[in-house]
């Protein structure tokens, strides 16, 4: 019989295929899968085990699920999140790694900038041991001298008084003395700004026409600048009178200047009794203040509603926060909630984009030709609003803002190759142009929407969207203007159209990790079936898509990008919780399930009965890990009896770590275990075979590149 022994092999390529017949896909796609579970189409070949996720950045303030997340190298430290908070009103926060501690002896300068530092316990205070930053900044002044680490993430504590910090550079050592400052999630304030009702004048009154004096606690040299640290926002201006005196006969003229320091005024009648009028304008500034007549008892002025935040937050209804970003003098983030204005934040104001001519509640946005454009308010779904140039906070008409009415419900907006795309659920239009005078609706398909508006990522050149029937892109042809759409999910169809039956397929959102060459689609619960998709190179050269499915990640809202180097993959749950992907080998502790199933082989002929001998897996480990094989004959016949799992181990691999990376949790990287091959002897017969590689541990992933079987032919049937 050995004689008649054949090798049949397959490369893994191709990803998970659910639209095909199983005779096809054996004969033309053999390394493609019939079932993939947490394993990755791998950039080196094969399908790789993904990796873990951890609770880098703990829970953040509030209450309920996160709303939001993003990811900007460029603010802050990098790190932003939504949730609805439990008191008050911030619901929008950074993660702050960098803390600093005070050293004696006036040591802080023997550091070395970009040094990492270790904490050795000198009392017993034993929980801070090992803990490792590093130097960002430090002071050497005589007094209060302190250096600023950066952790990099959570630690379980920090250093604390009494503890000695050494330096792995500079090999010097210094006693921390006081507390550090607190790391962790940090508010950025939303709230409004009270109003003052005596801020700008105190009581007074006049014997007939004549100039208020501006003498209250806003003032400063005779005029009043609301744009302080305590206010960040022109104001309106209100004036307060007295039980029994009546104003309204008095014409009080208020000169200043606007937020874009453009002169103004505005007359207001005055109050009748002890009620308060307020102007209709916002001032930034004001230099006077002109009563037309004589006042009658006292009266006040003083800063009303903020043009920036004019009312606090409304938490009622958003489920969703959303992120876009811009950079036309300085990094910007506007936030989108679908229930209050506009927002930016810019690392240090958050700001409202409120106007009378601005959306009150849209959920999109995105700059284009220097213009913000917001979209998909509940009242007005078929707008698409922008800002005058360069200035998102003004939508005066005057100044080059506008509306333009797309002819239908906008599902999202996004800015791409000098174009702004325009989603609705059964149609998408473009804008090109670059100012409201030559500002240009072209329709790109009637035929066809976007029905998940978290699923419009930029990816590989690109735009990605889940349409009615799977994922499209929006590619450019070589005729220009024109453009392309077609399905490049064709392959897994039958799984987008179990999960619109099952899901509910409007919130799946979508994240792209760079680095891999790989967008993720995510479900809010864990236990439903997400999708990684990825871009490989076939023996042609040419980029195809393949598709894989993830459970175990509960994702509310899902953010990727850099900060230096280093990309970060976040998602956050139903419990506030904030992790990071792509560390580890487990999901915050818990195991990962991965499963891998080939397609039926039937080496050619589905009549002749095959004797089955050996299965060779090469492998490319990361470490030692216990892999199930299962083998399943004649198609998943269940008249035909199916041999046990087999088990088999591999072996660990070397490790080397990246020093750099370690700073910020990233894998290690690992060399590849010396004997790739694992052979298991089998037996058993049928026109077919199927093999089906299990985990489900929290040991380091590994790869299956490519299978072999070795068989004998028997009779035809």
């Amino acid at each position: 019989m050995s004689d008649n022994l054949q090798t049949f092999a397959s490369v893994c390529a191709g990803g998970l295929i659910t639209n095909i017949d199983p005779i096809t896909q054996s004969s033309q796609i053999p390394g493609s899968a019939i079932s993939l579970i947490n394993m990755e189409p791998s950039l080196e070949g094969g399908y790789r085990r993904i990796s873990g996720f951890a609770n880098s950045y703990g829970t953040m303030p509030g209450e309920g699920k996160v709303l939001g997340l993003t990811v900007n190298g460029e603010i802050s430290q990098g790190i932003f999140a939504a949730r609805e908070p439990e008191t008050g009103t911030n619901y929008f926060h950074w993660y702050n790694n960098h803390y600093t501690v005070v050293v004696t002896d006036n040591q802080a300068a023997s550091f070395t900038i970009g040094e990492t530092i270790t904490s050795v316990t000198s009392s017993s205070d034993a929980t801070n041991t090992g803990i490792t930053a590093t130097v960002i900044s430090k002071t050497a002044n005589g007094s209060g001298n302190s250096i600023v680490l950066d952790l990099g993430k959570l630690p379980t504590s920090i250093h604390a008084a009494g503890n000695v910090l050494t330096g792995a550079t500079s090999s010097h050592s210094s006693t921390v003395i006081g507390t550090p400052t607190v790391i962790g999630w940090i508010a950025v304030d939303s709230s409004f700004v009270a109003d003052d009702t005596d801020g700008v004048c105190a009581a007074q009154t006049t014997g007939g026409a004549a100039n208020l004096t501006l003498n209250g606690a806003l003032a400063d040299g005779g005029a009043i600048n609301f744009y302080t640290a305590a206010s960040l926002q022109p104001r309106k201006l209100t004036i307060t009178g007295l039980a029994g005196n009546n104003n309204s006969g008095v014409t009080f003229t208020i000169t200043g200047t606007d937020s874009l320091d453009i002169a103004q005024t505005e007359a207001i009648a005055g109050p009748n009794g002890a009620v308060t009028v307020s102007s209709t304008k916002y001032f930034k500034t004001i230099t006077q203040i002109a009563a037309g007549g004589a006042v009658t008892g006292n009266i006040t002025a003083g800063s009303g509603a903020g043009q920036y935040r004019p009312t606090n937050p409304s938490f009622t209804d958003i489920d969703i926060v959303r992120f876009s970003k811009y950079n036309w003098s300085e990094e910007v983030l506007v936030l989108t909630d679908g229930v209050n204005q506009a927002a930016k934040y810019n690392g240090t104001d958050y700001i409202k984009l409120y106007h009378e001519n601005a959306p009150a509640a849209p959920k999109f946005s995105s700059a284009f030709a220097n213009h913000l454009f917001l979209a998909g308010d509940a009242t007005y779904p078929f707008n698409l609003y922008f800002s005058s140039p360069l200035n998102d906070t003004d939508f005066n008409p005057a100044n080059g803002s506008g509306v333009i009415n797309v002819g239908f419900s906008i599902t999202q907006i996004i800015g791409f190759r000098n174009q702004l795309y325009i989603f609705g659920q059964n149609a998408i239009k473009r804008l090109v142009g670059d100012n409201y005078s030559n500002f240009l609706l072209e329709s790109v398909t009637n035929d066809l929407g976007c029905v998940a508006s978290d699923t419009v990522i930029e990816f590989g050149g690109d735009i990605l969207f889940l349409g009615p029937d799977g994922i499209r892109p929006v590619s450019g042809t070589n005729k220009i203007g024109d453009v392309e759409l077609e399905t490049v999910s064709r392959e897994i169809q039958k799984t987008f159209e179990s999960l619109s039956i099952n899901e509910d397929i409007v919130k799946l959102k979508a994240v792209v990790v760079r680095r891999k060459s790989q967008f993720r689609l995510f479900f809010e619960a864990a236990n439903s079936l997400s999708l990684i998709g990825a871009i490989r190179k076939n023996p042609s050269a040419q980029s195809t898509f393949e598709y894989s499915q993830l459970v175990g990640i509960e994702a509310t809202a899902v953010a990727s990008g850099y900060i230096g180097q280093f990309e970060f993959v976040i998602h956050g749950d139903s419990l506030g919780r904030i992790h990071r992907q792509e560390t580890g080998y487990d999901f915050n502790g818990a195991d990962i399930l991965s499963v891998y199933q080939t397609p039926y082989y039937f080496m050619q002929d589905t009549d002749i009965r095959k004797m089955f001998y050996k299965v060779k897996t090469f492998l490319k480990t990361e470490g030692e890990t216990e892999i199930s094989l299962g083998i399943s004959y004649d198609f998943g016949d269940t008249e035909t009896a199916t041999p046990s799992s087999f088990t088999f181990t591999t072996e660990g691999a070397a490790v080397y770590y990246n020093n750099i990376g370690t700073t910020y949790d990233e894998a290690d990287i690992y060399d590849g275990n010396p004997s790739p091959i694992k052979t298991t002897s089998i037996s058993g017969s049928g026109d077919s075979i199927s093999l089906t590689y299990v985990t489900n541990n929290k040991s380091p992933s590994h790869t299956i590149q490519a299978v072999t079987v070795t068989y004998g032919l028997g009779d035809r049937r």
